[in-house]
């Protein structure tokens, strides 16, 4: 190390031993300097010697003077870690430079500030680049609102299937989670639908649109579903009713048809509507029935796009669903429900109904709700 440098140290090192607040500030900015300077390397003692200073010093000087300090280490590769990991757990005007930037700070670091330090750390942590699963688990584990927030609109940090699992549920009561969460490419297609039930209709076309099968596998499930229809019918299971019996019945003689789906629609019988739209989707009748009762209309556009019916069809499905007597005055069809049906693919509809079918969750959670709206329409 140069004579100059190595004189300045001395200096420093005896100045140090004063007990004075100025002395101690120009101990802190000095001894940074030297140790950011990239015109003299350090020998490994000197380095050691000017971390432990810095360490012992670091609390002992005002805020500005900290957060100068932590400006000049955050971009600094081999910045000394104690001293980063002490910075990072100051106060958070302190720490906020090194918890963005820092890359001398250890997943085992973060993961320790978010168990102990406020939540304007965590936000903080949770805005880093490229963030690893374990550290968004410990942030997602903490379940902050805020944090959780910018962690979901940080592209860059990787969330493990069970964080995001969590966060899709949180979303049914958190509506600020749904739009970051359907925007992240990592979301998967099956947790991105099952959020389906209970996001806006801008956001339900957003899943529809971006979240689909492939097509070789959209014209498998195609092919199952023509199978099936001429497939033998299947003893009545325990809870299947007269109307489920009936609709299997003509479905296996080739008889259950868009007209005749429409002329119970037309007749008033609305159970035996919903019994033949989820024989001919294989949709589960709970699953339909909600599918149907949907307040905003865009499940029954999919389900009926899904199983060819057209534009006309569709309408008069949602009208006389919402209106079994015929009484369909002041019953409109939503914009959304209307713009979706036309955007839609039978293919891409029927990809929707795929997922819907595998989330077996949903059908039970929603039996008792929608076995209680169907009451209050029939």
């Amino acid at each position: 190390m140069a004579t100059e440098a190595t004189n300045q140290l001395a200096g420093l090192v005896a100045l140090a031993r004063r007990h004075n607040a100025d002395g101690r500030r120009v101990i802190l900015e000095n001894v940074a300097d030297l140790f950011l300077s990239p015109e003299e390397r350090l020998s490994e003692r000197e380095s050691a010697l000017m971390t432990d200073i810095l360490h012992k010093l670091v609390h002992d000087v005002e805020m500005t003077v900290r957060r100068n300090l932590s400006e000049r280490l955050a971009n600094l590769e081999d910045a000394p870690h104690e001293l980063i990991v002490v910075l990072a757990n100051d106060e958070i005007a302190v720490a906020e430079p090194i918890l963005l930037r820092s890359g001398v700070l250890h997943d085992a670091d973060l993961i320790q500030i978010v168990k102990d330090r406020t939540q304007e750390h965590m936000i903080q942590v949770a805005r880093r680049e490229a963030l690893n699963e374990g550290v968004t688990d410990a942030l997602i584990d903490k379940g902050e609102e805020d944090v959780i927030e910018a962690l979901l609109v940080n592209k860059d940090a990787s969330i493990s299937r069970q964080a995001l699992s969590y966060v899709v549920e949180r979303s049914k009561r958190v509506d600020r989670f749904q739009e970051p969460l359907v925007a992240r490419e990592d979301l998967p297609p099956d947790l991105a639908h099952k959020m389906f039930w209970w996001v806006s209709a801008a956001l339900r076309d957003h899943i529809l649109q971006n979240y689909s099968l492939d097509s070789v596998t959209i014209d498998e499930l195609l092919q199952d579903t023509a199978q099936s229809m001429i497939e033998d019918v299947e003893p009545l299971r325990p809870g299947h009713t007269v109307a489920e019996e009936l609709v299997r019945n003509l479905a296996n003689r080739g008889e259950l048809t868009t007209e005749f789906i429409m002329i119970t629609l037309r007749d008033g019988e609305i159970r035996l509507f919903m019994a033949a739209l989820a024989e001919q989707s294989r949709l589960d009748f709970d699953t339909t029935q909600r599918i149907v009762l949907d307040p905003g209309g865009e499940p029954l556009a999919v389900l009926c796009r899904a199983v060819g019916m057209n534009r006309k069809q569709f309408t008069t499905a949602f009208l006389m669903s919402r209106a079994p007597q015929g009484n369909v005055l002041g019953v409109t069809v939503s914009q959304e429900s209307s713009q979706l049906f036309d955007s839609l693919t039978e293919h891409s509809a029927m990809a929707a109904l795929q997922f819907w079918r595998e989330d077996q969750g949903f059908q039970r959670a929603h039996t008792a709700i929608a076995g209680a709206e169907l009451k209050k329409v029939a």
